[in-house]
């Protein structure tokens, strides 16, 4: 029978073991970026810029007058292969129109901006007829059409041209369309907007729907300007309601330009006053 040797016992840990432990470290091994936990910068939502592609007549919507190549990539769609770019190309979308809230209705601005790209994202998705089919004249036999399938490429740019079903929604949202839809106030909100002391609040729509007999009395819509780089293409929409008003683009920046000239003129001449005495001074 083996027994064990004694010198086998002598090295055995008879108190604390000796045995150590090294604990995993959770600190990442590199930094990475923290975003600014801030809100919205002052009046953000209170314009919406449209832009279009000057040749598949995408939509774009943005609150920022300089469009973001990275938030625009994620607007558009991918519907097959190469229909999405892998970069945005400025030189290829212009603004096509541009929606004014009053002060102090950003969130007004926000919803409808929800309220369009939500709009959008269904004239995507819900195809019809006319996506899928196209009509050309037969030849040999004026007068007469026929009917044929759209290729893949055709299906495309058919989904990607949303330039007429955007006009459309637009004048729907500023109407007060959709449920949920921000545009619609009361008197007090109507007063607060009017006032401008106090910005307007978000509220939170329950998802059963509004209760029956139980009016929340937001009866008036907000007053909106849309200017347009092409004042025909207000026929676009069916009608348009009474609270929108409709201006040229042009003439908006032509009114921005001149009123940068004048303040910079009057800041020359503030700048002039105050140095006519310290000149006068100094030869003194």
């Amino acid at each position: 029978m083996n027994s064990v040797p004694v010198f086998r016992l002598s090295q055995l840990s008879v108190s604390v073991s000796k045995t150590t432990v090294r604990h995993g470290s959770v600190l990442p091994r590199r930094r990475t970026a923290k975003p600014e936990l801030s809100n919205f910068k002052p009046g953000h939502g209170e314009q919406i810029w449209v832009w279009d592609h000057v040749n598949t007549k995408q939509i774009i919507y943005s609150h920022t007058k300089v469009l973001d190549s990275n938030h625009a990539l994620k607007q558009l769609p991918f519907i097959a292969k190469k229909s999405k770019p892998a970069k945005l190309r400025k030189d290829l979308w212009a603004p096509m129109a541009m929606i004014q809230f009053p002060a102090g209705a950003g969130v007004v601005g926000q919803n409808a901006f929800q309220k369009l790209r939500e709009f959008r994202k269904r004239h995507e998705l819900e195809w019809d007829d006319e996506v899928l089919f196209k009509t050309t004249e037969k030849e040999g036999y004026p007068g007469e059409e026929r009917r044929t399938c759209r290729t893949r490429v055709e299906r495309g740019y058919a989904v990607h041209s949303q330039r007429d079903n955007a006009i459309a929604d637009m004048a729907a949202v500023l109407a007060g369309r959709g449920r949920g839809n921000r545009l619609w106030l009361n008197e007090a909100e109507k007063k607060q907007l009017t006032e401008g002391k106090e910005e307007l609040r978000g509220t939170r729509w329950s998802k059963m729907g509004p209760k029956k007999n139980e009016p929340d009395g937001r009866s008036l819509l907000v007053d909106a300007t849309v200017y347009w780089r092409e004042t025909d293409d207000v026929n676009y929409a069916a009608e348009w309601s009474k609270n929108v008003a409709h201006e040229s683009l042009e003439a908006l920046e032509a009114r921005e330009a001149e009123a940068k000239r004048e303040a910079e003129s009057a800041e020359a001449e503030t700048e002039a006053v105050a140095e006519k005495p310290a000149e006068e001074a100094t030869k003194a």
